[in-house]
């Protein structure tokens, strides 16, 4: 079945070659006559190749066929063949530093609420825009990953059911919105809530020794009139025979 696959995948390849270049050139006619410099400078979406679930050799064999046609068509790749064969599940031939990147791998689909968190380390280390993910449910599927996003793009693609064209247009729409998502500007940061400043204590109007003034007052005043008048004791002796206790008389204000 591998022999079969790769040849029909050779046959697949020249056909995205002559695609290619027939695309090529007519983008070329385009560009001469619109004349957009910012577009012939900036790089094509770079995209990496992943196998999730088990790596079987028509997995892996399947990832660097598509792998070949989108890197044919002119997106990027990853130039280290070893990183490459590590996210296809290829075996290590040796000590390449790449174990925690095939501990991610192989960790792909066995806690989907973890997936997107694995997905979107792998595309880091990869460096690419968005992330062509292969795997089974049942035949072949394809599908992309948003690095940027940390998402999937909706829809699927069966491998066996679509030409090189379909899948080329498939693969490439998605990189290039991702890589477009890379340069979009951050979003402003949440605006933060007023930071509250407790007012100063006012001080207090009164001291303790004027407020009990305050409450006493009335006393205060009673006992001003008194000290401020003047009080006699008038001893009035009657000039009487009478014997008599003297007479205290009071007269306040008197002097």
């Amino acid at each position: 079945m591998v022999a079969v696959l790769l040849a029909s995948g050779s046959a697949a390849v020249a056909g995205a070659d002559s695609e290619a270049e027939a695309e090529a050139d007519s983008e070329a006619g385009a560009g001469t006559d619109t004349g957009t410099d910012a577009d012939a400078d900036k790089p094509s979406p770079k995209i990496a190749t992943v196998v999730a679930g088990d790596p079987d050799e028509t997995l892996r064999e399947t990832a660097a066929f598509i792998e070949r046609e989108a890197t044919l068509s002119g997106l990027r790749a990853p130039t280290d063949p070893a990183l490459r064969a590590a996210m296809r599940g290829e075996p290590a031939t040796n000590d390449d530093g790449l174990e925690s990147l095939r501990a991610l791998r192989r960790g792909l689909g066995f806690d989907p609420r973890k997936d997107l968190a694995s997905y979107k380390r792998i595309g880091i280390i990869a460096g690419a825009d968005a992330l062509l993910v292969v795997h089974r449910e049942g035949a072949i599927k394809l599908e992309v990953f948003d690095v940027s996003a940390a998402q999937f793009y909706e829809g699927t693609l069966a491998f066996d059911d679509s030409s090189a064209a379909q899948r080329l247009k498939f693969i490439e729409s998605r990189a290039a919105q991702a890589q477009l998502r890379w340069s979009e500007p951050p979003p402003p940061p949440p605006a933060s809530a007023p930071v509250k400043v407790n007012e100063p204590k006012q001080p207090a109007d009164e001291s303790r020794a004027k407020r009990r003034i305050k409450k006493a007052w009335p006393y205060l005043v009673a006992g001003a009139l008194l000290a401020g008048g003047v009080t006699y004791l008038i001893i009035d002796r009657r000039r009487t025979n009478e014997p008599g206790p003297p007479l205290l008389r009071f007269r306040p204000g008197e002097e």
